[in-house]
């Protein structure tokens, strides 16, 4: 491909890319904003608070992976400016989704009750049981905001998304601060606090959102339709067939990284269960950054192959996937040069120095993590990209066999071999992931060069 397309290419990918990116970074800054204030308010609820996210966080994208069918739907239809049919797809998936959410939500109660038996340190058990409560009932406000945001991506407006994010953002940090630490007026609520502040944020997102498509001009022609659209059993079967394995692909990937946390809750023979949790936390934390930007790419790939798909476009479609490549191969280059030269100093970002001992031990801990993290990133990369590509078809059937060999056969087992049964800790759990993102990476680029060999 020559050159100057691929210059269009990386502008039409950053155009859609970056707004994504900004939302994904919110919604990393919400649950970061929890891990800062948190650590500063007590080392307990910030371990507690990392446990319970992990935990929320296989449901939250388990939501997010099924309404996520919606962009291989509805953007092959925009790809062919099918008004009327968009308009279906959407009711069909709203609806879907939130049946969908009725039923995760239901089993995170289930989960939720079984926190007691699960060998976790006593201590955290209360602190965890209130802030996973408070939360729960928000997972359902979620697969809302996460259905209208992947209806606006299959349309190619990710701004609308963006700007809603960031308003949730503000409205989380405001809150953590005043409930958390019980500042102007408001009693200190410490880790129920952040976990009111998030909920709130949540229905506030989703409230804009509705408004938004109510009355903006931008949906003007959908909302002409939407009488007049019927909510269509077979879009919902369609929803289902695509959004289920999708959903199941990510929690098999997402086991790998929440997944430990039951380890490390127990702590191991060298290694106390909270310096563990609380270094693995920070660790997620700035690895779900570097993600992001990732992800914004990845998912600007998944709308531009959906858009080519419908067109039935196979040059475009490879362009579009390899030159998202190149782009989340730069990111991470530069991202993980500066984790690594500033790996020494990134716990104090985190957590307060009130108790120096334990700071020291959870940064020693982090450091360690580093370079794990940066090991993985080249795998990471490679499947992120073609995962989304591979959605962007609409193949994905095979994407949970893969991670399942990924994941359930490979990192998961190494996790535990070089954590636990080598009494590695989180410095060694964290160890399993490269493997585990590598084989993931390689099988879905041999999926996707399958599609274009058979097409070009």
């Amino acid at each position: 491909m020559k050159l100057s397309y691929y210059k269009r290419e990386y502008k039409s990918l950053l155009k859609l890319g970056i707004p994504i990116t900004i939302a994904q970074l919110g919604m990393v800054l919400q649950s970061m904003a929890d891990t800062l204030m948190l650590g500063q308010h007590s080392a307990s609820e910030l371990a507690a608070a990392g446990f319970v996210n992990s935990l929320l966080m296989l449901a939250q994208l388990l939501s997010m992976g099924f309404c996520m069918a919606a962009v291989p739907i509805i953007g092959s239809l925009y790809g062919q400016q099918k008004t009327h049919e968009i308009t279906v797809a959407l009711k069909s998936s709203l609806l879907a989704d939130m049946l969908q959410g009725l039923f995760v939500c239901s089993l995170m109660a289930g989960i939720y009750l079984l926190l007691p038996y699960m060998g976790l340190d006593g201590s955290l058990l209360p602190l965890m049981q209130n802030y996973y409560i408070i939360l729960l009932p928000s997972l359902l406000v979620m697969s809302g905001c996460t259905g209208m945001k992947s209806f606006m991506d299959s349309i190619n407006d990710t701004r609308t998304t963006m700007w809603i994010v960031l308003v949730g953002n503000l409205w989380n940090i405001i809150f953590n601060y005043l409930l958390i630490f019980g500042k102007f007026g408001f009693s200190e609520m410490g880790i129920d606090g952040a976990a009111w502040a998030t909920s709130t944020s949540r229905v506030l997102m989703l409230a804009i959102y509705i408004v938004n498509f109510a009355y903006n001009k931008r949906f003007a022609k959908y909302r002409a339709e939407w009488k007049n659209a019927k909510i269509s059993l077979a879009e919902m079967k369609r929803q289902n067939n695509i959004g289920w394995p999708i959903a199941l692909q990510i929690v098999v990937e997402l086991a790998a990284f929440s997944g430990v946390t039951l380890l490390l809750g127990k702590g191991g023979v060298s290694w106390d269960a909270t310096t563990a949790l609380s270094s693995h936390q920070v660790t997620v934390q700035l690895a779900s950054f570097i993600y992001m930007f990732y992800l914004g790419i990845g998912t600007a790939v998944s709308i531009r192959v959906s858009n080519h798909y419908g067109q039935n476009n196979w040059q475009s479609i490879k362009d579009s996937a390899y030159a998202g490549y190149h782009m989340i191969l730069a990111v991470g280059i530069i991202s993980t040069s500066a984790v690594f030269m500033m790996r020494h100093h990134i716990t104090s970002l985190f957590i307060s120095d009130s108790d120096p001992e334990a700071l020291a031990r959870i940064s020693a801990t982090v450091v360690s993590m580093v370079l794990p993290l940066v090991f993985y990133q080249v795998g990471d990369g490679i499947q992120t990209c073609f995962v989304n590509a591979l959605r962007g078809i609409g193949d994905v059937k095979k994407l949970l066999k893969y991670s399942f060999i990924a994941y359930g056969v490979i990192s998961i087992p190494l996790s535990y071999t070089f954590g636990i049964a080598m009494d590695g800790g989180a410095c060694g759990i964290w160890w399993g992931f490269p493997f585990g993102l590598s084989i993931a990476g390689y099988l879905y680029f041999k999926r996707f060069k399958k599609h274009i060999d058979k097409h070009l």
